[in-house]
């Protein structure tokens, strides 16, 4: 259908061609031209990467040939695909994921417009037998110049993607707004032809611009002839036509891709809001949100900042990529902090900024203790609320780029979208985990409980005996705690035993060893792979820790506090946890009796049991 209708589009021009009434067809020569490329193959629902045609000179005695048409090379240092010419695409850090898919849509559907230029070229020549070449220029990557796209030629000298620099040349007068059309019947040689390689003999050229709907110049139709004066007015009049015909061709195919590409970003978004629900941990939501716009937005750092604690109004920067990542990454923030990416958390709306790269006039991210790098020109900050309508936000997503303006609509509404879903994943997951957090840990130190202590203490047991590895056990208690509830209230012996609980992590290995808030007063500490000489210096290092330094209860002066420890090293031979806590508990109320604030070990001999003070009474 397509082929018949392009072959209609000739014969209606050459009607045309003709003079007097048939002048008339060429408004149905355009229309059949457009309804031909309207119908031509659409995009496959999973395309598939095509080569582009290979430049070949065909000749008059090559029998495999058809007609003399050189076809498009791969693009080499210049550049006219269909982005360059709509919209000036450029490059950033990060190589999208999905970049892959994106890159065969846009070969397929360059090729397709490769074909239907050359129809158009074809028909053309064939209708004006004087002319020697008939070629489309697009723009090229800088500014004012152009790259030819495709051309039909009877000769070989034409030099694919031919650079046409700005004002020079004939070619390139068609990129100015005064000028509105090129007809020439006598020049001498070449001259001011810069598609040519050599001087090959040209006498008359004819061009118009291919404007858009604005009136603006998206390109040139230009053709040549050996002849002298081959061309008039009616010949302007047809590549006025085309050229209308070529920016309606070219237009949809960038807008059919376009849409195409931002169909599939929505899709891929659908996936990933179905990998949100999924998840239950809050460092999963960050991951997730990472891997969506890595592979989807393109920029030169990303970062992911998270208000951790609400009630202090403190975060960090809990994912970083891109330009300063090892130094971004961890960086702890206050709302109070005078920040770009803070103030879009503070009142939860996107913060978009241009910057100029001057070094005075830097404007901070987070705060002023963030790595300064004027190279990045623009940030765009999108805030993740977790209510609907929410002054304040939890999460922002801050993007950056090296150019200024990068992003467009389409990639600030995936942002947007993105946004909506991480936020309401972000609070099932906070209230999934704050509700495992009441099952499990304690509400005011924070710390495990009883019973997840021996849940976890059975666990590390079990790994003690595989691996030949001993567990050391420690009871602490704190001295006289009755005294200071009755002396100060139970909120002053609420903020002791909070200070003590934070001491106790201070002094062990917090990503390996087990600390619990046994019950009221007394803690548990489980030291995994321990020797007997690092039970007792460890066991004294958090007497210390807690006996040397006063206790703010928020009265006016600080207090003293504390702490008698039993201690007993469990060796892998031993296996009743059960009865080695209660060892450990015999070796306190030694250590309380004694005088308190010591470490008593509670030793076992072969039947016999005995405690064996470390320190002395204070």
């Amino acid at each position: 259908m397509s082929d018949a209708l392009y072959i209609l589009s000739g014969l209606l021009l050459g009607l045309a061609f003709q003079g007097g009434l048939w002048f008339f067809a060429i408004p149905f020569a355009v229309i059949s031209a457009v309804l031909g490329w309207l119908n031509r193959p659409r995009l496959p629902s999973s395309p598939v990467s095509g080569s582009v045609p290979v430049l070949r000179a065909t000749r008059d005695n090559d029998s495999t040939a058809v007609g003399r048409i050189l076809r498009s090379m791969p693009q080499t240092a210049a550049h006219s695909d269909l982005r360059v010419a709509f919209e000036n695409e450029k490059t950033e850090f990060n190589e999208p994921t999905s970049k892959l898919k994106v890159e065969q849509i846009w070969s397929t559907v360059e090729s397709e417009l490769d074909t239907s230029l050359r129809y158009a070229l074809q028909a053309l020549k064939t209708l004006i037998p004087k002319t020697n070449t008939v070629a489309v220029f697009f723009p090229g990557n800088k500014r004012g110049t152009l790259v030819l796209r495709q051309f039909v030629s009877d000769s070989e000298a034409v030099v694919p993607h031919a650079l046409i620099q700005e004002n020079c040349g004939l070619v390139s007068q068609l990129t100015r707004s005064d000028i509105i059309r090129i007809l020439e019947g006598d020049i001498q040689g070449g001259k001011g032809l810069y598609y040519y390689s050599g001087n090959p003999t040209i006498r008359s050229v004819a061009g118009v611009p291919i404007l858009d709907r604005h009136r603006s110049r998206q390109g040139v139709l230009f053709m040549d002839s050996a002849s002298p004066n081959a061309f008039d007015s009616a010949e302007i009049t047809a590549l006025n036509c085309i050229a209308n015909s070529i920016y309606t061709m070219s237009f949809k195919s960038y807008a059919s891709a376009k849409n195409y590409i931002e169909q599939q970003q929505f899709s891929i978004l659908y996936h990933y809001q179905k990998n949100f629900f999924q998840n239950m941990a809050v460092k999963d939501i960050y991951g997730q949100i990472f891997e969506y716009v890595r592979g989807n937005i393109p920029y030169d750092r990303m970062m992911i900042l998270a208000v951790e604690n609400q009630k202090e109004g403190k975060g960090s920067v809990v994912w970083c990529d891109g330009v300063d990542r090892d130094l971004m990454i961890g960086q702890e923030f206050s709302l109070n902090d005078k920040g770009l990416v803070i103030l879009s958390l503070m009142r939860n709306f996107p913060v978009e900024r241009n910057f100029s790269g001057n070094p005075g006039e830097y404007v901070p991210r987070i705060n002023e203790k963030e790595k300064r790098n004027n190279d990045l020109r623009y940030l765009f900050a999108m805030p993740i609320a977790t209510e609907s309508g929410a002054e304040s936000a939890e999460i922002a997503i801050c993007l950056e780029s090296c150019q200024q303006n990068r992003y467009s609509d389409h990639e600030k509404e995936l942002l947007k979208a993105i946004a909506g879903v991480a936020g309401f994943a972000y609070a099932r997951a906070r209230q999934f985990e704050a509700g495992k957090d009441l099952a499990t840990k304690d509400g005011l130190t924070g710390l495990m409980n009883h019973r997840t202590l021996h849940e976890r203490l059975r666990t590390e047991k079990l790994r003690a005996e595989r691996q030949k590895i001993n567990v050391g056990l420690l009871m602490l208690d704190i001295d006289h705690f009755k005294h200071i509830n009755d002396t100060y209230g139970h909120p002053a012996g609420d903020e002791v035993i909070k200070g003590i609980a934070s001491r106790i992590r201070d002094e062990v290995r917090g990503e390996i060893d087990v600390v619990a808030r046994y019950g009221g007063e007394e803690f548990v500490v489980g030291l995994v792979d321990c020797s007997p000489e690092a039970l007792k210096e460890t066991a004294e290092r958090i007497r210390k820790a807690i006996g040397d330094k006063l206790f703010d209860i928020h009265r006016a002066e600080q207090i003293p506090v504390t702490v008698s420890i039993g201690s007993f090293l469990v060796r892998p031979e031993y296996r009743d946890m059960k009865q080695a806590l209660s060892f450990a508990d015999k070796a306190l109320y030694k250590a309380k009796n004694g005088g308190r604030n010591q470490v008593v070990e509670y030793i076992e001999y072969l039947g016999s049991e005995s405690t064996k003070p470390e320190t002395p009474s204070v």
